[in-house]
C-alpha cells in the first residue's frame, strides 16, 4: 500500500495568517514529510472563488513542490480539467514532470462547484464531452510527435507539444471518480482512480476496467482519508474540531448546491453531522493500532493508495507534523513487504 498527503493551502478568515507565511509553513511540512521516509507522494487540489484561499493553481504549486523535494511523487487530487484548455494542461504537466525528474502523476476530475463554471463561462452540462476530448488531447500530446484534433469543443491541426515529459510513454494518470460514468472514463483513459465515496466504487471500477479489455490488477485504486494520531482524543478533538467543521460545511454546501448525484442534496446535513455527532471524534482521532486495523481492511477491499488530508483549513501545518512523523515510523512500515 502507498501513502500520500494532500494539500489545499486554505487560509480561512477566522484563522487568517499572511499567505506567504502559510505557504512557507506548508512547504516546511512537505520537506519534513520527505525527510521522515515512508511517505510516497504529495498531492495538490484545486478550487476557485472561495472565502478561504483554496489553491486555484495546482501546477504552480506542484512545480514549487518539485523544487523542494527529491523523492516523493507529486500529483493532482484533483485538477478540474473542464475549466482548462487541454493543450495548456499538457504543457504544464510536462513541465512538472521535468522539474520533478519524472515524479508527476496527472489527476484530473470533472469538477462540480457551480460558481466556478459560471465564472469561467463553461456549461456544466458539457463536462463529460469536454473531459473525453481533453483526455484524448492530453494523452496524444504526451505520446505523439505531432497530431491534429477535431472535436465538438477543440479543433487544431498539426501541433507538436513541447517539451516532452520525462516519463515515457507519458506520466501516469489517476482520475477522480464517484459515479459510474467517471469510473468508466477512468477505465478507458487512466492507470488508476481516486475513488471518492462508497467502497463499492472499487469493485465497480475494476469491473469496468475488465470490460474495457484492460488488466484490473494493473490499475491503482486510491482513496481520501483524514486522521490525527493521539492518545488524548478529547484534547485533540477540542483543538481541531472547528477546523474540521469549516472543511465539512464548505464541501457540504458545494456538493449540495451542485446536486450531481441523488445523495448530494443531503450533503449539507451529512457533513454537519460529521462534526456534531458523538462519533465524530472517534472517526478522526485514532490510536496507531486502530488506524492500522482500518487500513488493513481497506487493503483487503482492494485499495492500493491512501491519500490523507495533510491538515485542516486554518489549522497550522506544524501541528500535524507529529501525526505524520508517527505515521512514517509506526504505521507505514506495517504495510511494506
Amino acid at each position: 500500500m502507498q501513502f500520500g498527503l494532500l494539500y489545499d493551502f486554505r487560509n480561512p478568515p477566522p484563522w487568517f495568517v499572511p499567505s506567504p507565511a502559510l505557504y512557507a509553513e506548508t512547504f516546511d511540512q512537505i520537506r519534513a514529510i520527505e525527510s521522515f521516509g515512508g511517505w510516497d507522494s504529495v498531492w495538490v487540489t484545486e478550487h476557485h472563488f472561495t472565502d478561504d484561499g483554496y489553491l486555484p493553481t495546482v501546477n504552480a504549486a506542484a512545480s514549487a513542490i518539485a523544487m523542494i523535494t527529491e523523492r516523493v511523487k507529486i500529483g493532482h487530487s484533483v485538477l478540474l480539467l473542464p475549466l482548462h484548455h487541454p493543450l495548456r494542461i499538457a504543457e504544464e504537466g510536462a513541465i512538472v514532470d521535468i522539474l520533478s525528474n519524472g515524479r508527476f502523476i496527472f489527476g484530473p476530475g470533472l469538477g462540480y462547484k457551480l460558481d466556478e463554471f459560471d465564472a469561467f463561462g463553461i456549461n456544466r452540462k458539457h463536462r463529460p464531452r469536454v473531459m473525453d476530448e481533453s483526455m484524448e488531447i492530453i494523452t496524444r500530446a504526451w505520446t505523439e510527435e505531432r497530431f491534429s484534433f477535431h472535436g465538438r469543443h477543440f479543433n487544431f491541426d498539426d501541433l507538436a507539444v513541447t517539451p516532452r515529459p520525462v516519463q515515457q510513454p507519458r506520466p501516469p494518470i489517476w482520475m477522480a471518480a464517484r459515479a459510474d460514468a467517471p469510473l468508466k472514463r477512468a477505465a478507458r483513459f487512466a492507470d488508476g482512480v481516486i475513488a471518492v465515496g462508497s467502497p463499492e466504487l472499487i469493485t465497480r471500477y475494476r469491473g469496468f476496467v475488465a470490460d474495457a479489455g484492460r488488466d484490473p490488477a494493473a490499475m491503482t485504486v486510491a482513496v481520501l482519508r483524514s486522521v490525527i494520531l493521539s492518545e488524548d482524543p478529547g484534547a485533540a478533538w477540542e483543538d481541531v474540531k472547528e477546523h474540521v467543521r469549516w472543511r465539512s460545511e464548505r464541501y457540504g454546501q458545494w456538493y449540495g448546491e451542485a446536486g450531481d448525484l441523488p445523495e448530494d442534496r443531503d450533503w449539507t446535513r451529512r457533513m454537519r453531522m460529521s462534526t456534531d455527532e458523538p462519533g465524530a471524534m472517534a472517526n478522526l482521532i485514532k490510536d496507531v493500532p486502530t488506524e492500522i486495523a482500518q487500513l488493513e481492511a481497506l487493503e483487503r477491499a482492494g485499495v492500493d493508495c491512501v491519500i490523507y488530508f495533510a491538515t485542516f483549513p486554518g489549522y497550522p501545518p506544524s501541528k500535524m507534523l507529529p501525526t505524520w512523523e508517527r505515521f512514517a515510523q509506526e504505521v507505514i512500515p506495517r504495510f511494506r513487504s
